[in-house]
């Protein structure tokens, strides 16, 4: 279980940056997908490390 979820919340993460960066010109949108996306990738990260 662990390991599909650390899986989706890479995805996630990965697609949020890129999302965020793509939609640059709107609204202030862009920065909280781009946080959003960096919390996925470090919780991957996190559950990623060996316990």
């Amino acid at each position: 279980m662990g390991f599909f979820a650390m899986i989706i919340s890479m995805l996630l993460g990965i697609f949020s940056i890129g999302f965020g960066i793509y939609r640059r010109k709107s609204n202030r949108w862009h920065i909280i997908l781009i946080a959003l996306g960096i919390v996925f990738v470090l919780f991957a990260i996190y559950l990623g490390l060996p316990k």
